[in-house]
């Protein structure tokens, strides 16, 4: 996974991050905590809880978006950093969605 991809996007960009994770964190989804990166709002990771009544129950995953040059018109690139068995994601980690329009 790369590092900081902050050089890479607009200041339009940036301040709608740096906006729409604040609102995530007063607000949260519930069962997600997002974990604030002061030195760069492209690093964005959260704690996921698993859902109840899944295998997944009582788990706390931990992921990360990873922005391209291109966001937001290409969605980022999520990764589990927590290890996970999901056909949905690959050995590294990867969320593969394959979505069909």
């Amino acid at each position: 996974m790369s590092s900081s991809n902050v050089e890479n996007l607009t200041p339009n960009v940036l301040r709608k991050i740096s906006k729409e994770l604040a609102e995530l964190i007063k607000t949260p989804p519930e069962g997600i905590k997002v974990i604030p990166n002061e030195e760069d709002v492209s690093d964005i990771q959260a704690i996921v809880e698993g859902p109840a009544g899944t295998p997944y129950q009582n788990g706390a995953f931990r992921v990360k978006l990873l922005l391209g040059k291109s966001f937001p018109s290409v969605p980022p690139k999520g990764y589990f950093q927590t290890k996970i068995f999901h056909p949905n994601v690959s050995r590294n980690g990867e969320i593969c969605i394959g979505m069909k329009i």
